[in-house]
């Protein structure tokens, strides 16, 4: 067994050098099990870890270069070409998603905007690709601070304004390259913008009526000068969280004055409904008036011709036979007169015992009567 006493644990050297055989190198092949610690030894162990043994007993250099394991067949230039191939399969394709959009620059010069799917491109370092999400609104919140909030108004007023604007990427090459923190400028350009617009108005239709009207000229003024800049920004909207006078006594006055304004809007709106009320009906009245009239007159007229035109036939009849129309005409009048009255009819040439008259009324009303 080996004792281990010896400095360099190995007590089956002779003599107390601590290379272990008198300073003379030891040239005999090192044995499975030895511990020497002999620097070519330690030498020789690293090196069988990283190479195989070949047959003879001898060691040798493997001629995959030191490549162990599945791979080792294909050599150093065979895992080379593999590991390059991996490389430019994973750097050639990319997917864009739903909300995004991407430039692709070759040697950094800008070539193409992709459009959402699976795409293919040259490998890195040849193209590269940088994408952003151009369909999701993003938002920026203007005010909070007195700085930002304060702001003076075309009848030399102060009010404070606190807003919100919502904009999305319109086009991506110009929002990377052509300014440099846009969600900054956005912020600058809202500012500025806003000022100007309240510099326009008075303040009483700031906090009244005028908000909408407002928001819309800062939004039209903000898309001109971003595109102005050329920064790929569409504003979607702008939205006017707060508009008050500063804070104060004047806070109060100018609320009374909202609610007149709010109070005399709901008395005309009142007012209002009351005329679309009564108006119709008056109309629909004196429609209906007109066509009563309207029908009287024909009635009327038509009488009137229907009288004229009964007169001219009769005078023709009475030219042709004027006895007879005479005659006639005669008995229609008596009958128009008599008809209607009580009549009783008497015969004096009538012989004793006989009624001396007939009372057809009586015979008439008796009739009726049965």
């Amino acid at each position: 067994m080996p004792d281990n006493k010896g400095p360099w644990g190995n007590g089956g050297n002779k003599g107390n050098n601590p290379w272990g055989n008198g300073g003379k190198p030891d040239r005999t092949p090192p044995r499975p099990g030895n511990s020497s610690p002999d620097l070519e030894n330690v030498i020789e162990g690293f090196k069988s870890r990283v190479r195989k043994t070949g047959g003879g007993g001898g060691p040798r250099r493997p001629s995959n270069g030191g490549l162990d394991g599945p791979l080792a067949k294909f050599g150093p230039f065979g895992m080379i070409a593999i590991l390059s191939v991996l490389w430019l399969i994973s750097t050639s394709f990319y997917t864009v998603d739903q909300t995004e959009r991407a430039v692709v620059l070759r040697f950094g010069e800008y070539v193409r905007t992709e459009t959402p799917g699976l795409k293919l491109k040259w490998p890195v370092p040849i193209e590269t690709v940088m994408k952003r999400e151009t369909e999701v609104v993003q938002q920026e919140e203007i005010g909070g601070s007195r700085g930002q909030s304060l702001m003076l108004t075309g009848d030399e007023n102060i009010v404070d304004i606190d807003f919100t604007v919502l904009w999305r990427i319109k086009d991506l090459n110009s929002f990377i390259f052509n300014v440099d923190e846009t969600p900054v400028a956005v912020r600058a350009v809202a500012e500025s913008a806003m000022r100007e617009i309240v510099g326009k108005n008075n303040l009483e239709g700031i906090i009244t009526t005028d908000r909408l009207s407002i928001t819309i000229d800062v939004r039209d003024l903000m898309q001109k000068t971003l595109d102005g800049y050329e920064a790929g920004v569409e504003i979607v909207e702008v939205q006017l969280q707060k508009a008050d006078p500063p804070e104060g006594e004047v806070v109060a006055a100018f609320r009374d004055v909202v609610n007149a304004a709010q109070d005399a809007e709901t008395t005309v709106n009142q007012a209002t409904a009351v005329k679309n009320d009564i108006v119709p009906r008056a109309r629909g009245k004196a429609a209906q008036i007109i066509q009563d009239a309207e029908a009287y007159k024909g009635r009327v007229v038509a009488e009137a011709k229907g009288e004229a035109e009964r007169f001219r036939l009769i005078y023709k009849e009475y030219k042709a036979a004027p006895k007879v129309t005479r005659q006639r005409m005669y008995l229609e009048t008596i009958e128009q007169v008599y008809g209607p009255a009580d009549k009783i009819i008497l015969d004096s040439q009538a012989g004793n015992g006989i009624v001396p008259y007939l009372p057809l009324d009586q015979l008439q009303k008796s009739k009726g009567a049965k």
